[in-house]
């Protein structure tokens, strides 16, 4: 399926999480004018829209761009997606591009979803896991946590504790917010324990790296 983002009328912005100065739709609008505008911040799943790979961007009821998604950032309780626009010549660009809204439901909603039959061919690719099986997901069903206790067993000889350690370390050095678990008191902890010395996860796949298993 691919996300469908609806433009509301243009306004200017304020303080805007994505540095614009105006948001909507207007007429004449470029297509990369129409990716800025549409591709943020919405109020959707983050999940399932990191399963996307196509946005189109809807203004006054047509297509007015088309973009493949890299990535979803999260902004407060909205998120945006990264990507780019697709140029004339790609098939799922130029069978949309100032066609009518392809989601048809009774919904006001701007965030839609929906089939489009150019993107099958874009869809299929390697399962993430690395065992070379085909997948429309970035996993198949199962391989998401094989990825991961191959990693935890090859990296930090099978103790999932000493991953977690690791990725709260990382963590802090790169200023992310980490989960308090003092908040929750089942769990308990030691306020004297220091992290133990790990490597970056780049050297740990340079000295670890071998193909993963095939099923």
């Amino acid at each position: 399926m691919a996300v469908r983002f609806k433009l509301g009328y243009f306004s200017p912005v304020t303080d805007d999480p994505l540095g614009r100065e105006h948001v909507g739709y207007f007429p004449r609008m470029t297509e990369g004018e129409a990716w800025v505008s549409g591709r943020g911040a919405w109020k959707a799943n983050k999940e399932r829209l990191s399963r996307e790979q196509f946005a189109l961007i809807i203004g006054d009821g047509r297509v007015c761009a088309v973009g493949e998604i890299t990535g979803v950032a999260v902004h407060g309780d909205r998120v945006a997606v990264d990507g780019d626009v697709l140029a004339e010549g790609h098939p799922v660009r130029d069978a949309w591009i100032g066609q009518s809204d392809p989601v048809m439901n009774a919904s006001n909603h701007p965030v839609g979803y929906c089939d489009l039959p150019e993107e099958a061919q874009f869809r299929e690719r390697p399962c993430g896991c690395g065992c070379g099986e085909i997948s429309t997901r970035d996993f198949l069903p199962g391989h998401d946590v094989r990825a991961f206790q191959n990693r935890v067993r090859r990296m930090f000889a099978g103790s999932a504790l000493e991953f977690i350690r690791w990725v709260d370390r990382m963590g802090a050095e790169h200023g992310l917010p980490l989960l308090d678990i003092r908040s929750n008191p089942e769990i308990r902890i030691d306020d004297d324990r220091q992290p133990p010395s790990l490597e970056p996860y780049d050297q740990l796949l340079s000295r670890t790296a071998t193909p993963e298993p095939s099923q």
